[in-house]
């Protein structure tokens, strides 16, 4: 059984800020609990735009799995999708967009379409998926106020400015 899950949500950091953090897999194990290692297979980068290949250890619990995909990035557009090339799932898709704010803040949208070939990580994770999306924005989030200064008003209704990238 497939899911998709989204979320968006505004974040007080700069959105080159963030598509930088979000562009930034190497650093992923440093701040996302559950990702043990990444790696970088492959990569083609120009101007900020680029793709590359990556392998990821993850441990949820007592299962730990590996991972490859495919990380494509567009710095122009602030866009960032990634697809499964080889792992525990059937199907695993998600996709950042980053749009500026009125105030030089950020709004991201966060989307994720998974579907696990195991049937015990789909049940371990059913329960939880809604969390665990959750925990990884909001990882990002405490990185992005971690390394970036803050910008932008406590004005929450700028959101309302950017209409929904997934719709």
């Amino acid at each position: 059984m497939s899911a998709e899950i989204r979320d968006r949500r505004r974040i007080r950091h700069s959105p080159d800020d963030v598509f930088d953090l979000v562009t930034d897999v190497r650093g992923y194990p440093g701040f996302i609990g559950p990702m043990t290692a990444l790696r970088v297979l492959e990569e083609q980068v120009a101007d900020g735009s680029g793709e590359l290949t990556a392998e990821a250890r993850v441990r949820f619990k007592f299962v730990s799995e590996r991972f490859v995909t495919r990380v494509r990035y567009d710095r122009a557009s602030r866009r960032v999708d990634v697809s499964l090339i080889e792992g525990p799932f059937r199907k695993l898709d998600n996709a950042w967009r980053i749009h500026a704010l009125a105030d030089g803040s950020a709004l991201i949208d966060f989307q994720i379409r998974y579907e696990f070939a195991n049937p015990l990580l789909t049940m371990l994770l059913q329960a939880n998926r809604e969390r665990a999306v959750t925990y990884l924005v909001n990882a990002f989030e405490a990185e992005a106020a971690r390394r970036y200064a803050q910008t932008g008003l406590d004005d929450a209704e700028l959101t309302l400015q950017v209409p929904d990238a997934f719709p």
